[in-house]
C-alpha cells in the first residue's frame, strides 16, 4: 500500500469503512513498528473516536531574571509545565474500525465523559495510555454535509495527585531536642549556684565527690538488676516465647531485634561491656567531682553516666525504670550552720539537682523509645513520668532556677505530647471473663477473630502456660 493511497485513505471518511482490513494489515504486517504501526485507537474515558490531527504542548516552567548592564539573563527553572493535548477528530456511525454504534449515542457518551468532573484516562494515538487527564474544553460540530459523521475537538490536560503541603513535627525528635535543652539549663543553674560555695575550700569539693559517689551507687545497684540482666538477651532473634520480643513489643510496633546470626553469648558479652561502660562513667564522674569548679566537665560526666546506664537496658521499659531511680535521688546528709557547713549543704543540693535533671533527660529519651502496648499502658507511663517532672519543676521553682524550670516544663510538655500522640489511638484494656480455662489460640480467635494474635494475648496476660489461660483477665478491647 503506497503513501499516496494511505493519504487518500486517511483523508476520506467514507473510505474508513471499506479500508478496515487495509488498516489491520498496516498494524500487523511489515509496517508494524513504524509510525503507522505504532498508532493506537484513541479514546477518552472509554469513549473511542477517530483522530485526524493532534497537538501536544509541553516544556518547562521558567522565570526569566534580567539585570541592568547585563547582556544575558538568568533563567530559573521551576519544574515542568502540565502536559496539554489537543485532539481533532470525528465520530462515525457504526465504524468498522472502532465500532461505537449510533453516532448520536457516541456523541452523548463523549459529552458525559467531558462534563463529568475528575480525572479520566486518555488513550492517545501516539503517547498511549495517559492517566489523570481532565477535559478543559471540548466541542462537537454537526452538519448536513457530514451526515453520519460528527467532528470533535478536545482540549485535555494531564494533572497530578491532589497533594497539599503537610508539615509535621516528630514528637520523638522534639523530646531529644528538649532533653538537650534541659542539660544546658541545668548546667547554667548549677554553675551559678556553686560559684560561691566552691570558694569555701576542700570540704565543699569533698561534698561534691561524696554526692557523686552516692548517686553512682544507685547506678551500681541498678546495673545488677536481675530483670535488666535477663532482658539483655530478650532481643535474640527467633521464636523463644513471651520473654523474647525485641526488647519491647508494643501495640503498633516493636524495637529492633538483634541480627539473625547473633548468639546469646554475644549478647551477654555486649551486656558485660555495657556494665563496664557504666563503671567507667562512674569513675569519670568522681574524677570530675574532684574538680567541681569545671562545671561543664562535671555536668557532661553526669550525663554520660545516665546515658551508659540507659544503654545497658535492652528493653526501654527497663531504661525508664533504671533512670527513674537516678531521677529520684535525694541525699540526706546533714551539715552544721557554719559558713562552710552552709556551703557544703549548697553544694550537695546543687549536685543532687544536677544529677536528677540529667536523669530526667534520660527518662524522657527512654520514653521516646518505648512502645506502649495499650492506651492504658501509655497512660500509666505518662502518669509516672509526669509525677517525676512535676516534683523537679517545683524544686527548681523554689530554688529560683529559671533556666532549669523553663527547660523542665518544655521537656515535660514534649514527653506528654509524644506519649499522647503514640498512645491516643491504641486499644484500651477491658476485663474478659470466660466460663473455663481455654488455650490462648482459642481465646484470640473468640476475642479478635484472629488466632494469630495469640502471642500478643499471652504477652498481655502473662499466664502460667499459654494452653491454660485464666478465666478472667485484662486484654486489649480490639
Amino acid at each position: 500500500m503506497s503513501a499516496a493511497t494511505l493519504t487518500t485513505f486517511a483523508g476520506s471518511i467514507g473510505g474508513l469503512a471499506s479500508a478496515a482490513q487495509q488498516v489491520a494489515s498496516i498494524l500487523t504486517g511489515p509496517g508494524a513498528g513504524t509510525w503507522w504501526g505504532s498508532l493506537r485507537q484513541a479514546s477518552f474515558a472509554g469513549v473511542p473516536f477517530a483522530v485526524r490531527e493532534n497537538r501536544t504542548r509541553f516544556g518547562g516552567r521558567n522565570v526569566v531574571h534580567r539585570y541592568p548592564y547585563r547582556d544575558d539573563a538568568y533563567i530559573e527553572p521551576l519544574g515542568k509545565l502540565p502536559r496539554q493535548y489537543e485532539l481533532i477528530g470525528f465520530l462515525i456511525e457504526s465504524s468498522r474500525v472502532y465500532g461505537g454504534g449510533p453516532v448520536i449515542a457516541q456523541r452523548d457518551a463523549l459529552v458525559t465523559a467531558c462534563e463529568k468532573g475528575g480525572p479520566r484516562t486518555l488513550v492517545h494515538p501516539t503517547f498511549g495510555s495517559v492517566q489523570n487527564v481532565s477535559c478543559m474544553e471540548s466541542e462537537a460540530s454537526e452538519s448536513f454535509d457530514h451526515g453520519r459523521v460528527i467532528m470533535i475537538r478536545l482540549s485535555l490536560m494531564r494533572g497530578g495527585a491532589k497533594i497539599y503541603p503537610n508539615v509535621a513535627t516528630s514528637t520523638q525528635s522534639a523530646v531529644g531536642t528538649a532533653a538537650s535543652g534541659l542539660l544546658s539549663g541545668s548546667l547554667l543553674d548549677f554553675a551559678t549556684a556553686v560559684a560561691t560555695a566552691i570558694e569555701q575550700g576542700a570540704a565543699v569539693v569533698n561534698t561534691a565527690v561524696d554526692t557523686a559517689v552516692s548517686w553512682y551507687q544507685t547506678a551500681v545497684t541498678d546495673i545488677h538488676d536481675v530483670k535488666r540482666v535477663l532482658n539483655a538477651v530478650s532481643t535474640l532473634a527467633g521464636d523463644f516465647g513471651r520473654f523474647f520480643g525485641g526488647g519491647n513489643s508494643g501495640y503498633t510496633g516493636s524495637n529492633q531485634t538483634a541480627p539473625a546470626n547473633t548468639t546469646a553469648e554475644q549478647l551477654l558479652e555486649a551486656d558485660t561491656a555495657n556494665v563496664s561502660a557504666v563503671v567507667s562513667a562512674g569513675a569519670a564522674l568522681q574524677t570530675a567531682a574532684a574538680n567541681a569548679s569545671d562545671t561543664t566537665t562535671f555536668a557532661i560526666a553526669a550525663q554520660a553516666l545516665v546515658t551508659a546506664l540507659a544503654a545497658s537496658a535492652a528493653d526501654p521499659a527497663d531504661a525508664i525504670r533504671l533512670t527513674t531511680d537516678l531521677a529520684s535521688f535525694s541525699p540526706t546528709s546533714s551539715f552544721t550552720n557554719s559558713p562552710i557547713g552552709a556551703a557544703m549543704q549548697s553544694m550537695q543540693t546543687s549536685c543532687a539537682a544536677l544529677f536528677r535533671r540529667a536523669a530526667l533527660a534520660g527518662v524522657a529519651q527512654a520514653c521516646a523509645s518505648y512502645q506502649p502496648s495499650s492506651y492504658d499502658d501509655a497512660t500509666a507511663v505518662l502518669e509516672n513520668v509526669t509525677t517525676l517532672f512535676d516534683a523537679e519543676i517545683l524544686t527548681a521553682a523554689d530554688a529560683e532556677e529559671d533556666s532549669s524550670y523553663s527547660a523542665l516544663r518544655t521537656l515535660r510538655a514534649s514527653v506528654v505530647a509524644d506519649l499522647q500522640a503514640r498512645g491516643a489511638d491504641l486499644a484500651s484494656l477491658v476485663m474478659m471473663n470466660f466460663a473455663g480455662s481455654l488455650p490462648a489460640v482459642v481465646l484470640a480467635h473468640r476475642i479478635y477473630d484472629d488466632a494469630t494474635r495469640a502471642d500478643q494475648l499471652v504477652q498481655q496476660v502473662q499466664p502460667v502456660h499459654p494452653l491454660f489461660m485464666p478465666q478472667s483477665f485484662q486484654a486489649l478491647a480490639s
